[in-house]
C-alpha cells in the first residue's frame, strides 16, 4: 500500500517522556513488535503540516506522531482474528502503547486524510517485508504466540477422535 495515499493516525506521547524519548521508543521498541502483527506500510516521525492549522480537521499542535492507517473499510470489518494473535496484540503490543504513548491507540488515534501531516517518515513495513531491526527475541516471542494455533488445532482434533 502506497503510504502516500493512506490516511493518517494522530498519536500522543506519554507526557513523562521527551519528544526523543517518544521517537526513539517508537521506532526501535514498539515498532519492531507491531512488525510480526501487522504487515503493511507504517509511518512515523515529527509532525509538520504544509496545510495552514486553521484548514485542518483537526488542531495537530496535541498529537505527537502520526503513523499509516488501513482504509477505513477494512478497520469496519475485519478479519476474524486467531485466538494467539489476539493474545499477542493484548500481552505484548498493548502493555507496550501503555508505556510510551498517552494511553491505549485506538483510545485516542485521530484519523487524518493521507498527507495531512508532512515531516520525517520511518517506513517499518514495505512490500512484506520489514525494513528495520526486529530482534531474534521478538521473532522468538511471536513464533511461540504462533504455535498456540498448532497446538489448538491438535487438542480440536483430539477432542473430534
Amino acid at each position: 500500500m502506497d503510504i502516500n495515499a493512506m490516511d493518517q493516525g494522530l498519536l500522543k506521547r506519554n507526557p513523562s517522556l521527551t519528544l526523543e524519548q517518544f521517537y526513539h521508543h517508537w521506532l526501535h521498541n514498539h515498532a519492531p513488535l507491531v512488525v510480526p502483527f501487522f504487515l503493511h506500510s507504517g509511518i512515523h516521525g515529527p509532525l509538520t503540516t504544509s496545510t495552514p492549522a486553521s484548514e485542518l480537521p483537526v488542531d495537530i499542535s496535541s498529537f505527537n506522531g502520526a503513523a499509516g492507517m488501513p482504509p477505513q473499510h477494512i478497520l469496519d470489518n475485519p478479519s476474524p482474528m486467531p485466538k494467539w494473535k489476539e493474545a499477542y496484540y493484548k500481552e505484548v503490543i498493548l502493555p507496550d502503547e501503555r508505556r510510551f504513548l498517552f494511553s491505549e491507540a485506538l483510545d485516542h488515534i485521530t484519523r487524518v486524510p493521507p498527507q495531512t501531516v508532512k515531516g520525517e517518515r520511518k517506513v517499518v513495513i514495505d512490500g512484506g517485508r520489514p525494513l528495520i531491526e526486529v530482534k531474534d527475541e521478538v521473532w522468538k516471542v511471536w513464533r511461540e504466540y504462533e504455535a498456540r494455533e498448532k497446538e489448538e488445532e491438535e487438542r480440536k482434533e483430539v477432542n473430534w477422535s
